[in-house]
């Protein structure tokens, strides 16, 4: 069996670590390898040519060293830094938490490179200001929690089976909806869902990549749609994100 290798691949930066005085231990979303944690050797010396490369949301192509389960960056070429992105402390600390979510939810082994198409697509789509944040927020976190096999059921309701009604209400703890006459008898943390709102979870959930990002829905269900999304994912991983809280904290002062 063959213990170590050189690999040739692509990835972002999702978090980055001191190691000493000059490496860093990185967190890096790769295309074929999943999430994986790797040594930079040199990388905090300011002249070191991994020093461009290996800082947090940067993108490049790679070139790792396996032993074992153990890997080392030997060599990175930036394809993008997302420098826009660092211009609004709101925009980096938003992208932050994508960063935050995708290490913890991020594939451990290949699944085609869905999950940085995610990534980049979205932070790409941040920085232009194409999509308004809190809807894009929204995308991020169910299409993420989808990916990691956290996928809801929003096909109809879960107790009489009916696709449409007047109103629905989601269950984040379970992540199934129940049209209004179903809820009324069952308990639980639940959002009622705009039409626009529930429309979106549907288009977010079950749509192709290339088309994940063309919908619009109004103010009141992207408010609505953001609150479900976030409450799902939170309840689904089991945990809070600090990026996240710190983001909600700007965002309150504007």
């Amino acid at each position: 069996m063959r213990w170590s290798m050189q690999i040739k691949t692509k990835g972002i930066i999702l978090k980055e670590l001191a190691n000493g005085d000059e490496d860093k231990l990185l967190t890096i979303l790769t295309e074929d390898q999943g999430v994986i944690f790797a040594y930079a050797r040199g990388a905090r010396r300011f002249k070191n040519q991994l020093a461009p490369s290996t800082g947090l949301l940067c993108y490049s192509s790679m070139v790792l060293f396996r032993n074992r389960e153990r890997y080392s960056l030997d060599h990175a070429d930036s394809i993008e830094q997302f420098f826009g992105l660092r211009k609004s402390v709101e925009k980096l600390a938003l992208a932050s938490y994508f960063a935050e979510v995708s290490a913890v939810l991020g594939p451990k082994e290949n699944d085609e490179g869905q999950f940085l198409k995610l990534l980049l697509n979205c932070l790409s789509f941040l920085q232009r200001d194409r999509i308004d944040w809190m809807l894009l927020k929204a995308l991020f976190e169910l299409r993420a929690s989808s990916l990691a096999g956290f996928m809801p059921d929003l096909v109809s309701c879960a107790g009489c089976g009916c696709y449409t009604a007047k109103q629905m209400a989601f269950y984040p703890n379970e992540g199934t909806i129940y049209c209004t006459d179903c809820s009324a008898e069952k308990k639980g943390v639940h959002i009622f869902l705009t039409v626009g709102a529930l429309a979106a979870m549907r288009h977010i959930i079950y749509s192709p990549m290339e088309k994940l990002f063309a919908f619009t829905i109004g103010p009141e269900s992207i408010r609505c749609l953001n609150d479900a999304a976030e409450q799902f994912l939170q309840s689904q991983t089991e945990r809070n994100y600090q990026s996240l809280e710190f983001f909600h904290s700007l965002v309150s002062l504007r």
